[in-house]
């Protein structure tokens, strides 16, 4: 799964949890950092867990499809902040 937050952050996990107030619980997981002149770096977080009000989105990754990326042919500005 992958979850959007409010800091300018895209993590990539596992959800192995959640509660009401959307705290989640992301096992093996990655942030996603994009670049303009390189391709996306990856940095492995492992074990993580978000407070619900940091939350902005949560999606479904189709793993197959994520999987024939290449990451590093990827660029892009990086995630502007969430505005409430």
């Amino acid at each position: 799964m992958s979850a959007g937050l409010d800091a300018f952050v895209n993590l990539e996990g596992t959800l192995k949890g959640f509660d009401q107030t959307i705290n989640i619980i992301l096992d093996e997981s990655h942030e996603r950092v994009y670049s303009t002149t390189s391709g996306v770096e990856q940095v492995m977080l492992g074990l993580h867990i978000i407070r619900g009000d940091n939350v902005a989105i949560i999606g479904l990754i189709d793993e197959e499809l994520d999987n024939r990326l290449n990451l590093s042919n990827i660029k892009a500005e990086p995630l502007n902040s969430v505005v409430h």
